[in-house]
């Protein structure tokens, strides 16, 4: 069973709302949709539980938004937020959180990773217990910064993720080793992280619909029918197990880890879809940089090496494309990637017309530098420590923060032509731009 483990999960609630009502605080008990422009394909980046009381929900398209919120009193549409605060306060949290737990880690600008094992005597002693702690920390919140922050607790990460849920809005639930089972059963399967659509369907399609009937599967079924990946989701609801099955499974042949949810991904990607349609390379570029800046984290954050590369464009009349091409070898660093990225794209964009999307898809997973790097020459030794610092630097400072290659510049674009497209994008080498802090 657990090992004597206690993880916190923090959300901030509302995180983009309340910190939009900090500043305007006439927007408090109103329902709140922030967004783009209904006319400019913007969705629902945030809303609050007044607006989703609405149906309205994150990632919505706006005018979906509007159509079923318009009616209701008091209903404010933001469409510019305040940006650059967002990170600012997050930061505030952070630095909270950090000096009172002993291993912390920021998941996302709004959700946090607090390790206390250990510390239940001490938190005891000194607070009362450990929820009588979590308490302590999110009053710290409140006051210094002003925000609720709502903290699921568990003997595991999965199970402080689904206690967060029911911690909302601005609560504390803990769940603990005896009560594991009693509390996971009830759930829908699809409830737990790492089990999405696809794995749902299937277990749907054989009568499995909650998690207590996902928990009495054999695993040698589980392992049969679904693969170590379900395998190993299973496992982490109710044991200590999962994180040797993971050990194994990174080492085994240099098979690809298992991603802190449980499933290892057989594909990163990201895409963006722009405002307006986009002719001018110097943008497409910077674009496209950004795009795999991010896929590339998100692979070295899973200890994982590409050896294919796909890019995505949406021409403006709708019609997509795709191309995609191997690496000379496996990588996880951002330069060769981006190369490939845009030999891809020159290939994809062929036509005379603006681009409305453009996407980078990594795929084909091997193992991370953490388990090549007997075999890796100096020069990818030292851009793996540089893109690992990079992304250090990031999580700490935020997206923006650092800036390296394309994103530093804007190239010279050719004159465009109207209606049309250009004869490509060329390649410059990251370094060459100049670093923005």
């Amino acid at each position: 069973m657990y090992r004597d483990r206690i993880i916190c999960l923090a959300d901030l609630d509302c995180f983009f709302v309340e910190v939009e009502r900090l500043h305007r605080p006439e927007l408090k008990g109103r329902p709140v949709i922030i967004g783009g422009q209904p006319g400019k394909r913007g969705v629902v980046a945030a809303c609050s539980y007044e607006a989703r009381k609405l149906g309205v929900h994150s990632a919505m398209p706006m005018a979906e938004a509007y159509r079923r919120a318009k009616r209701a009193p008091g209903v404010a549409f933001l469409h510019s937020g305040l940006h650059g605060n967002y990170t600012m306060y997050s930061k505030r949290i952070q630095d909270i959180l950090r000096s009172e737990a002993p291993v912390f880690k920021a998941k996302s600008i709004d959700e946090f990773e607090l390790d206390i094992s250990g510390c239940e005597r001490l938190f005891e002693r000194d607070y009362g217990g450990i929820t009588q702690y979590v308490e302590h920390v999110r009053a710290r919140v409140r006051k210094e910064v002003g925000l609720a922050i709502s903290v699921g607790i568990g003997p595991s990460r999965i199970v402080a993720k689904m206690a967060s849920r029911h911690a909302k809005p601005d609560g504390v639930f803990r769940v603990k080793p005896d009560e594991v089972r009693e509390f996971l059963g009830p759930h829908d399967i699809q409830d737990v992280p790492g089990i999405g659509p696809a794995i749902g369907g299937d277990l749907r399609a054989r009568g499995i619909h909650r998690v207590e009937q996902l928990l009495k599967m054999p695993e040698g079924m589980v392992r049969s029918s679904f693969g170590l990946n379900l395998l190993s989701v299973t496992q982490a609801l109710t044991d200590s197990h999962a994180e040797g099955l993971k050990t194994a499974a990174q080492t085994m042949s240099f098979q690809v880890a298992p991603s802190g949810n449980g499933r290892a991904p057989k594909s990163i990607g990201h895409e963006t879809t722009f405002e307006r349609d986009v002719i001018d390379p110097a943008r497409l570029k910077q674009s496209l940089w950004r795009l795999t800046e991010d896929a590339c984290r998100r692979m070295r954050e899973q200890d994982l090496r590409a050896r294919h590369v796909t890019v995505k464009v949406r021409y403006s009349d709708f019609q997509t494309v795709t191309h995609g091409g191997f690496l000379e070898e496996a990588t996880d660093t951002d330069r060769p990637i981006f190369e490939k990225v845009i030999e891809l794209f020159n290939q994809a964009w062929s036509r005379r017309l603006r681009l409305r999307l453009v996407g980078v898809r990594l795929s084909r997973f091997t193992a991370g530098a953490s388990q090549l790097q007997l075999f890796a020459s100096q020069k990818d030794q030292r851009e793996q420590r540089l893109f690992t610092a990079v992304d250090t630097i990031r999580q700490r400072h935020g997206r923006d923060s650092l800036l390296i290659g394309p994103g530093t510049l804007r190239l010279k674009s050719q004159p465009e032509i109207k209606g049309g497209g250009t004869a490509g994008i060329s390649m410059t080498p990251v370094g060459q731009g100049r670093r923005a802090g």
